[in-house]
Formats: structure tokens, C-alpha cells, sequence
């Protein structure tokens, strides 16, 4: 039995019979529940006080003990000041010279390593306890945080998880405020949010079911068996135009991306009543988003800013297709541990990990990548 997927998790029959009702044609429903995954989404519910330590969060500082050192990535002289050369222009073009340009530098330098100590950027941490009782893959216990070097000063995005099993051990984030970030700013000046997680399902985007990724396509038509060729091959037809034609319009299609991101932010959390406070927020969004939501009626479910176990997104080969390239093993051998949206764009970020390292509660080999 899968435990990844939504058809084996108790609490969300209800959700998956929902999202399965959504197809036209109940052969090409059937299969796509091979793709549909026991999943948790996360809602930025409210600022971040920090009066908590431990509880799950989005941005801002992690709540690490005082024997886990904050995450740092090493960067020699010259990288570093290949990096400020970039942000600040080049040094024949403006009359810096690299003398000056080590006087702008704020990290600490490492004289063993011969390298500065760039912290790496903080993106979320889950509480594990909080979680338990909506899945059954991540530990029981615990805290796990996310971490991303800082693009500035690595060649290829590398991502680290940290897993913390005893929560009694941690210490607020607020004694890593002063940390510099990027160069001109700390970590105490980014937002955080405290995070509300819901159980949901989730479903591979019907564009990468195909050849390129043969680990969906083979899940796909292993579940149509017992139909003739010729059915087959009209449910993969099905699919190539499911966004179009295979599907019906589900609630939260009728939103763009933006939207669905500001109403994250505005506190709207699936199935809790909306409030006529929440109401009154949404004065400067579209009129026909306002008629939409009811007051003193649950918010209906839409995507969370940040996701467990759902899926990378490409127009060719998967996140999942290239951990396996870097990591080993096959693309079926991963699930996309933590999905979230970072940055001013809110570019959607993967950590991949391993099946047997998860299973293993090892969080040593993280493979992280945007959709693209």
C-alpha cells in the first residue's frame, strides 16, 4: 500500500471523491487517482511573534537548540567578490577597488576554511507533533527546518533540511535576527507568518503525464487494464487535453495565481467560517472574488502558499525526474517533501527527498528546485 497516496488515507475519501467527480470520463478518473496524493496544505494565517517556540512557520527565524548551528554555506574571497562586484557594478566602472569592496563585506570570515560564513536563508518550519494526526509519512514528533543557500553566492540551488526530534530543545529564532542576509539586510527584517496546516489531496498536473516522464504514464495505464487498447489510448488522448475539455471547473480555477496567493494572506483558511472582518478585507480584490465568498460560510478549499507531498511542476521532465538524476534511483523513489512559494514573485520551491530517507527520518540528501 502507498501511503503517499490519497486513496489510502482514511480522512480524505471525502476530499478525493470531490476532486474524482471533477473528470468527465470515470476510466481516465480512475486512473489519475494513481496520481493524486495524500497531501497538506499550509496557510499564513497570522504574523509571526515569536511568542511560540516551535510551532509551524513560513519565513522569518527558526526556532533551532543551541546545540544546532545555524546552516552557513562557505564562500571564498573570490566568489564573494565576484557577487558584490555584480550587485554594485563593476569595480573599473565605478573606482572601487577590492580593498573596498572587503570593507562592504558583513559576514564573518572563516581563517581555517579560508572562507566567509554566509547564512543561509530560512524558509519554513513544520512541527511535526501538529501534523501527525493529518498524514502518516512525516516523523510523529519533532521539528523539521527548511533552509536555501542564498542565490548570490552558489553556482546551483541547494537546499538543507534539518530534523529535530525533541521540540522540549528549541530556542527561539529571535537570537538570529542580527544574522546578515543578502547584502544590506538581516534576518530579523524578513516576514514570517505562523502557519495552519489542512489535509488535502493533491494531483500531478495532467501536462506531464507523457513519455517524458514514464513513472506517471506507466501509473496511469497500469490502472486501465482491464479496458481494450483502443480505450487506452482515448484516456491518454483525454489527458492531452484535460485542462480543456476532461475536467470540470473546479471552484478555485475560477481565480488567477495572484488571487489565490492574496486570499493566503488575507487569512482565509479552508473550512473555518468566514468572518464579515475577513469579509471587509477583500474591498480592494475583484467584484466577482467578492461574490464568491460568503460571509458566515465555510471557505471553501483552495491551494495553500506551501504544500507537503505534492508535486514539482515542468514542461518536460519533473523535479522528482532530476533529483533522481543527481541522487539515484528512479523518479517514482521521490516526493516532493515541502512545496512553498518564495520570494517577491512567489516562485513555487521543491525539496525533494528520497522515499527510503524519509521512511529512514534521514534528511541528508535534500534535492531543491524551482518549477520551471
Amino acid at each position: 500500500m502507498d501511503i503517499l497516496l490519497a486513496e489510502n488515507s482514511p480522512i480524505r475519501q471525502k476530499l478525493l471523491e470531490q476532486k474524482l467527480e471533477q473528470f468527465k470520463d470515470v476510466h481516465v478518473a480512475h486512473a489519475m487517482s494513481g496520481v493524486i496524493r495524500s497531501s497538506v496544505d499550509l496557510y499564513p494565517f497570522a504574523q509571526e511573534d515569536y511568542s511560540n517556540r516551535g510551532n509551524s512557520r513560513l519565513g522569518g527565524l527558526p526556532d533551532l537548540p543551541d546545540d544546532v548551528a545555524y546552516p552557513v554555506t562557505l564562500v571564498d574571497r573570490e566568489t564573494m567578490l565576484a557577487a558584490y562586484t555584480e550587485e554594485y557594478g563593476h569595480c573599473e566602472d565605478y573606482g572601487y577597488s577590492n580593498d573596498e569592496l572587503n570593507e562592504w563585506i558583513h559576514y564573518p570570515w572563516d581563517e581555517e576554511a579560508q572562507a566567509y560564513r554566509v547564512p543561509m536563508q530560512f524558509i519554513a518550519q513544520l512541527n511535526c507533533a501538529e501534523l501527525a494526526d493529518l498524514q502518516t509519512y512525516l516523523p510523529r514528533e519533532g521539528t523539521l527546518f527548511f533552509f536555501l543557500e542564498q542565490i548570490d553566492f552558489s553556482a546551483r540551488l541547494v537546499g538543507r533540511v534539518c530534523y529535530v526530534a525533541d521540540n522540549d530543545s528549541l530556542k527561539t529564532g529571535i537570537r538570529f535576527a542580527n544574522l546578515t542576509l543578502g547584502f544590506d539586510s538581516t534576518l530579523g527584517t524578513v516576514s514570517a507568518r505562523k502557519a495552519k496546516a489542512i489535509a488535502s489531496v493533491r494531483m500531478a498536473d495532467a501536462y506531464t503525464i507523457n513519455d517524458q516522464n514514464p513513472h506517471f504514464s506507466q501509473l496511469f495505464l497500469a490502472r486501465l487494464q482491464e479496458l481494450t487498447s483502443t480505450q487506452q489510448l482515448e484516456c491518454l488522448e483525454t489527458i492531452e487535453d484535460l485542462c480543456c475539455d476532461g475536467l470540470k471547473e473546479e471552484w478555485q480555477a475560477q481565480f488567477r495565481a495572484f488571487e489565490l496567493i492574496d486570499m493566503n494572506y488575507k487569512g482565509f483558511i479552508p473550512g473555518e467560517v468566514v468572518t464579515p472582518e475577513q469579509m471587509e478585507r477583500l474591498t480592494t480584490m475583484p467584484q466577482y472574488l467578492k461574490q464568491l465568498i460568503e460571509a458566515n460560510q465555510p471557505m471553501p478549499f483552495y491551494d495553500g502558499i506551501a504544500s507537503i507531498n505534492g508535486f514539482g511542476f515542468s514542461q518536460h521532465q519533473v523535479p522528482e525526474y532530476h533529483a533522481a538524476l543527481a541522487l539515484g534511483g528512479g523518479a517514482e523513489d521521490y516526493m516532493v517533501l515541502l512545496k512553498v512559494a518564495v520570494g517577491e514573485n512567489h516562485d513555487p520551491l521543491n525539496f525533494i527527498i528520497h522515499r527510503d530517507d524519509l521512511a529512514a527520518q534521514k534528511f541528508d540528501h535534500i534535492y531543491a528546485v524551482f518549477d520551471y
